[in-house]
């Protein structure tokens, strides 16, 4: 087979320019008027945003509570891995916003109490006083509140009455504890609220030792990572892995309309089951799986009629001592990608730059029954990874980069990458940064091979994350 810079181009391309550029009309039309105006909407594309956002915040404050507590060195490794948020602030705003957008009872009560306990009560006093005339239920809630925030003494049997319709009405967890304990405190029963306020204690201590490990495994990667990194610097050690010709076996026009033949299925697919089936039917659930199957198949197709071998293009045939350098430049990837994680949150934090809740919230994970969550969980670590390293770097960064050159194809196909996972701007930046790595990694090593598992492991972190923190 002829090398890259010797193969001709092409007399013809098999791809019409006519087709590429419907498809790519499509494709351009779907990202203007459903993923881009997604970000600024966030609400609108969760099934459960009451039951989601109680679960987050509800959780997150329980860690909290526990951080007051906790040694120095959890409090200063969650500070620098985390931010340091206002997370009573955040969730103010977050209900406030969601009440606005859709005056559900339990929200309205959850916010009133997150505003109570940081200690706005004329917002308090405000909030209440439509809910007299708002049925029984509402009137019910406001006496919990107002027996909570607003009454300096309370007798026994009252507040012990208030404490039984509490627990047998709200769900357990932050707010009904937090309400009950401020019910105690006023009727002056120490036992309930010592009891109460240890109950948060608990949750909290475990979540936040399960948060720590997390970490902890993060930091054991970072740290091998750090060591293959100074050696490669150092020793000049060779990174190359594989033998993927860049640039790449095909023409500008052939690679840009495969790229844009399996984005467009993707899409297609991806829209058809959001419109036509149902949200936990088994077919939904391995939607994801199926969108992806056009890329594969354009690839094959492609390859098989120009003669081209798919190991060879993407580097999938090792090179001797390729096992060793893929360990190390996927060490390497990771070790990169965790610290420019830590980077955007000091500098988000330094903008005052915040993230929406409800951005990359995986509601599958966190709500759907379990052959829902391994669906997922196939998706997220094993198939995405495949298939957008894949399109991304394999197709659109290579193609790029005969046009362009290397950095602003780095930066073209990062960009992108971070447009179609339509998140805001902290997620945006989390993505392309993500983007650029990967590249980065397939130009140096010459294999997909490496960018396919820290695509894999930081998909595995983030899910991982999020079903022992707040699934669980």
């Amino acid at each position: 087979m002829p090398a890259a810079d010797q193969l001709p181009e092409s007399p013809h391309s098999l791809f019409s320019p006519w087709v590429t550029a419907a498809y790519g009309l499509f494709v351009g039309v779907y990202l203007g008027l459903v993923v881009i105006p997604s970000s600024s909407s966030r609400l609108d594309q969760l099934d459960h945003p009451e039951e989601s956002l109680e679960r987050l915040v509800s959780r997150d404050l329980d860690l909290r509570d526990a951080l007051h507590r906790a040694a120095d060195w959890k409090r200063a490794l969650y500070v620098a891995f985390a931010g340091p948020e206002d997370t009573l602030g955040d969730a103010i705003a977050w209900y406030d916003e969601l009440v606005s957008a859709g005056p559900a009872p339990l929200t309205q009560l959850y916010r009133v109490i997150l505003l109570g306990e940081d200690g706005q009560l004329n917002r308090v006093g405000a909030a209440l006083i439509p809910w007299e005339f708002q049925g029984e239920s509402a009137a019910r809630m406001a006496r919990w509140v107002r027996a909570a925030y607003l009454t300096p003494a309370l007798d026994r049997e009252t507040g012990r009455l208030l404490v039984a319709e509490i627990r047998s009405e709200l769900t357990s967890g932050w707010f009904a504890d937090v309400l009950v304990a401020r019910v105690a405190a006023a009727m002056g029963d120490r036992a309930v609220q010592d009891k109460t306020e240890a109950a948060i204690v608990a949750r909290g201590e475990a979540l936040l030792d399960r948060w720590i490990s997390l970490i902890l495994g993060q930091l054991v990667l970072l740290a091998l990572g750090a060591v293959v990194l100074g050696r490669l610097l150092t020793r000049r050690l060779p990174l190359v892995v594989g033998d993927a010709p860049l640039p790449p076996l095909w023409s500008k026009q052939d690679g840009l309309g495969l790229f844009v033949r399996g984005v467009f299925g993707f899409l297609l697919i991806g829209l058809a089951a959001n419109l036509l089936l149902p949200k936990e039917s088994l077919f939904t659930g391995i939607s994801t799986l199926v969108a992806g199957v056009p890329m594969v198949w354009w690839t094959l197709r492609y390859f098989s009629r120009r003669g081209l071998s798919v190991p060879l293009a993407f580097g999938l045939k090792l090179q001797p001592g390729g096992v060793a350098r893929i360990v190390g430049a996927t060490l390497v990837i990771s070790t990169l990608s965790v610290l420019g994680e830590v980077l955007i949150t000091v500098g988000s934090d330094a903008l005052h730059i915040k993230a929406h809740w409800a951005d990359g919230l995986l509601e599958n994970l966190l709500w759907g029954p379990p052959w829902l969550v391994a669906c997922e969980l196939l998706d997220s670590i094993v198939w995405a990874p495949l298939i957008e390293e894949l399109a991304f770097r394999g197709v659109l960064y290579a193609t790029l980069r005969m046009a362009v050159g290397v950095w602003p194809a780095i930066g073209v196909s990062a960009a992108f990458f971070g447009l179609v996972h339509g998140y805001g701007v902290i997620g945006f930046a989390s993505v392309f940064w993500s983007g650029v790595l990967w590249a980065l990694a397939y130009e140096r090593t010459r294999s997909l091979l490496p960018a396919i598992l820290g695509h894999a492991i930081n998909n595995l972190f983030v899910s991982v994350e999020f079903i022992w923190l707040l699934r669980v």
